[in-house]
């Protein structure tokens, strides 16, 4: 592993698969489909060199604490009270050449769709797969309120997207159990963290990139944190292990994978008791000894075991400096320095159960913190059989690539039949058009039957003298035609636009573009021009009102004659309504049709595309091919 062709062809592989696209895709093939692309990019790495550091702890182990001693880096990984992570954090070590450190910049991932359903399924123990996040989270269980934060967080902060730490909280997600709800929607958390050289040199990884994953905190009952490190499926080299031993802490085997060679981190030494008691220290180095014996037999053959120890007190010159380290515990660090001076004179047994392994790793801790001596053992495991480590992670990822690719090609077929529904559905759609004329007539209703003058008139008509013509038409003569036409125009055109959004978001995910139809829409001079050819019709109308007096026999019947005459107005006002919603259709229809027009032709390509040279299929077969070809040579180079 490692060569610059495989590199080539990974970098390749996943190229490809960035730019993936299926329309309408099931939240499980989006879901395959992201879990493929972090194999492909897991499987790079590997292959590049990478040595992966695995940190559990239980909770208030001093985990975050350790791995900030460890780094020299009192900036990541919240520590003190109440601050236990809910989810991985992925820190990748960067050398930095001088002392300068830049800002750490965090982004927290959130599961797709269909992995926060898994997840859900996996923290109650159901089976069924179609129920959603909303539904488990009514299931009877104790651990539901948990998948309905999922949820809640689901509708804040999405499906698939990374989000910088910064703006997590404010937009409702957490990745601390004590910051509110919404961790168990994060899928990872990861950041560059820079390591100047004259803090720790880095060389002796060999040029391998180191990386760090931060576990959740595992508390008792507590089922998301056993859940989100079961989901952790990489291989690490080195475990770290951290461990509470005072304070009346039961010492207990951590549970961890068979591969990496471990390195037992104590922690709390400052509130073990009465360490100058010979028999109090035998019972901690026995406990310790007994555990380190359990992670060997439990391991696969040639587990390395170390022990380290480590206090952040301890590891601080004066209070200034441990306020700055952890500001919400600047108490302990008097008493702390009290248990250092009883820690230096302890009564150890030449002949202990950890063979003086447990007392170097106290004296490290009394020098500086446990800092150098915790260092020293991660850099004595680093280069220790790790190529079988390395080769088996290959292998897997290379086997549940081939799985994902198997799982996501079923899902294509119904795509395929999917997407031309959704064609033929858009191409038979008559909405738009009917929603055009009802929102046409409606607005021109509203804007002509509104206006005043057609009250005044009406009053006109009801007096008593027999008003003329001119009386009736002196009113409607000051009615702003052009001043309503421009009213039903704007309000046409909101109203239309935000139907036409949602009509196309009913039939495809990609984004709807307003340029598609409201540039001819908001010029100003068709609206100038349709304003004045209304405003001339009217006129005419008008003048037909005027041209039509009342003579003969009818003006001896001025209550016949108030009747006539109102009814004439009042189909001059039909009609004027009727043409300005004539004009409306007129001036919307060709937006609305090149509308239609666009989101055809935006299905019908996609629909193309999934059978393309470069389309989802092909892709999919490419990758598929080539990871059976990496299985086929990699078993045959085993064989």
């Amino acid at each position: 592993m490692g060569d610059a062709h495989l590199l080539s062809r990974l970098d390749r592989l996943a190229g490809s698969l960035a730019g993936l696209n299926v329309p309408g895709a099931s939240p499980v093939f989006v879901d395959r489909i992201e879990q493929l692309r972090q194999v492909l990019q897991r499987m790079r790495r590997v292959s590049a060199g990478e040595l992966r550091i695995v940190a559990l702890g239980s909770n208030a182990s001093l985990k975050s604490t350790t791995l900030r001693l460890l780094l020299g880096r009192d900036d990541i990984l919240a520590v003190g009270p109440g601050a236990v992570s809910a989810v991985a954090t992925e820190l990748r070590l960067v050398q930095a050449d001088g002392p300068d450190t830049a800002p750490v910049v965090f982004h927290a991932v959130t599961l797709t769709e269909e992995g926060a359903r898994r997840r859900a399924r996996r923290i109650l123990g159901v089976e069924d797969e179609y129920l959603s996040l909303e539904e488990m989270g009514r299931l009877p269980h104790q651990y539901a309120f948990l998948v309905q934060e999922m949820a809640d967080a689901a509708r804040r902060l999405g499906h698939n997207t990374t989000i910088p730490l910064t703006e997590l909280a404010g937009r409702g997600g957490s990745i601390t159990f004590n910051d509110g709800p919404g961790s168990a929607l994060i899928a990872r958390v990861s950041a560059e963290v820079t390591i100047p050289a004259d803090e720790w040199k880095l060389s002796w990884a060999d040029g391998r990139t180191v990386v760090l994953i931060d576990t959740p905190g595992t508390r008792k009952g507590s089922v998301l944190e056993d859940v989100v490190i079961a989901e952790m499926e990489s291989r690490a080299h080195i475990a770290l292990l951290t461990m509470a031993c005072g304070g009346g802490a039961t010492l207990v085997t951590p549970r961890v994978a068979p591969d990496p060679h471990c390195v037992f981190v104590t922690t709390r030494l400052d509130a073990v008791d009465n360490p100058h008691d010979p028999n109090s220290l035998h019972t901690l180095e026995t406990a310790v000894a007994a555990i380190m014996r359990e992670l060997r037999d439990g391991g696969r053959p040639g587990r390395d075991v170390r022990v380290a120890a480590t206090s952040g007190p301890w590891a601080a010159a004066d209070p200034d400096a441990w306020r700055a380290f952890d500001p919400n515990n600047e108490g302990i660090w008097k008493t702390a320095q009290v248990s250092k001076e009883q820690w230096g004179g302890a009564a150890w047994d030449p002949s202990g159960a950890t063979n003086g392994e447990l007392r170097r790793a106290v004296d490290g801790a009394l020098a500086d913190g446990g800092v150098t001596h915790l260092r020293g053992q991660v850099e004595a495991l680093a280069s220790k059989d790790t190529a079988h480590i390395d080769a088996q992670e290959f292998d897997h990822l290379v086997q549940q690539g081939l799985e994902l690719f198997v799982e996501a090609g079923t899902s294509l077929p119904s795509l395929a039949d999917a997407s031309k529904q959704r064609e033929q559905a858009a191409r038979g759609d008559a909405r738009p058009l009917a929603e055009l004329r009802r929102i046409a007539r409606e607005q021109a209703d509203i804007a002509v039957y509104s206006a005043d003058e057609w009250s005044e008139v009406r009053l006109t008509l009801t007096r008593g003298d027999g008003p003329s013509p001119s009386d009736v038409v002196e009113p409607l003569n000051r009615l702003d035609v052009a001043g309503l036409t421009a009213d039903a125009l704007a309000a046409a055109r909101v109203e239309l636009a935000t139907f036409l959004r949602g009509w196309w978001k009913s039939h495809t995910d990609r984004p709807f573009d307003p340029a598609l139809f409201t540039d001819a829409m908001e010029s100003g001079q068709a609206t100038e021009d349709a304003g004045t050819q209304l405003d001339t019709m009217a006129k005419r109308l008008l003048h037909q009102l005027a041209g039509r007096p009342r003579t003969g026999a009818a003006a001896q019947r001025p209550a016949k004659s108030t009747s006539l005459h109102f009814r004439q107005v009042a189909r001059v006002r039909e009609d004027l309504a009727r043409l300005l919603e004539r004009r409306l259709i007129d001036m919307f229809e060709p937006e609305v049709v090149r509308t239609q027009r666009a989101l055809s032709d935006l299905l019908h390509k996609q629909r193309l595309a999934l059978a393309g040279n470069h389309g989802p299929i092909a892709v999919l077969n490419v990758i598929g091919a080539e990871l059976q070809q990496l299985s086929t040579a990699r078993t045959g180079g085993a064989e």
